[in-house]
């Protein structure tokens, strides 16, 4: 197979920003009363509406009100993120311009809306290499469904299994693998349960450590 595309998610991976959708994820539920256990804020990490409400209202009980807290936990972001900014990963510039040297097209897949999204890869100085960036608004079905990955890889006019994705949830992984494409996790806020091995071509701590994975499987088949 000729790997030629690499398509990655943004928050927890292209981003520092990960940390700081947990803690306001936990603050906005405190705001209006709830207690979120740190596992069920990590469970909706890159998480659609259409599974993380009714995954809330099982875990949380029917009194959990998910709307109301996701809209608050997005202004406690955009808080944070405007005053603390959007921080790259360490890594990202190094595996930006390695996929750049060797022709490999780049795009971003994330939750996030586009338009956001794009304002925060500016924010955090990340050169705009990415042929496309998708966004959680140009999709019927989010992560974990693989509808965001496929759109991704049709705008870089490739078929899924010629990509190779990057992300750090288990979400993400989902998505990613069930679009076709192979997976490399880079852990941010959660290490990979052993469940995951079978799903992923490889684990790299951090994203520029990605680089021999992406030598070995992209470029040792062009």
């Amino acid at each position: 197979m000729n790997y030629t595309g690499a398509i990655f998610d943004m928050d927890g991976l292209l981003l520092d920003t990960e940390r700081i959708y947990f803690s306001c994820w936990k603050k906005s539920a405190a705001e209006f009363g709830y207690v979120l256990p740190d596992e069920y804020a990590l469970a909706v990490r890159s998480c659609s509406k259409d599974y993380a409400a009714p995954y809330f209202k099982r875990v949380m009980g029917d009194s959990f009100d998910y709307f109301k807290v996701r809209d608050r936990r997005r202004e406690l972001v955009a808080e944070a993120i405007q005053k603390q900014g959007a921080t790259p990963k360490p890594g990202v510039s190094e595996l930006l311009q390695f996929c750049q040297e060797n022709g490999i097209r780049t795009a971003v897949a994330t939750a996030t809306a586009k338009d956001l999204a794009v304002e925060r890869l500016k924010m955090a100085g990340i050169p705009m290499q990415f042929s496309m960036i998708v966004g959680g608004d140009q999709v019927q079905h989010g992560k974990p469904e693989p509808e965001i990955y496929l759109r991704a890889a049709e705008a870089l006019q490739l078929n899924p299994r010629e990509c190779v994705a990057m992300e750090d949830s288990p979400n993400g992984i989902y998505a990613a693998f069930s679009a076709g494409c192979r997976v490399i996790m880079v852990p941010d806020l959660t290490q990979p349960e052993q469940c995951f091995q079978p799903l992923l071509l490889g684990v790299a701590q951090t994203i520029d450590k990605a680089i021999p994975i992406l030598e070995k499987e992209v470029c040792a088949h062009a």
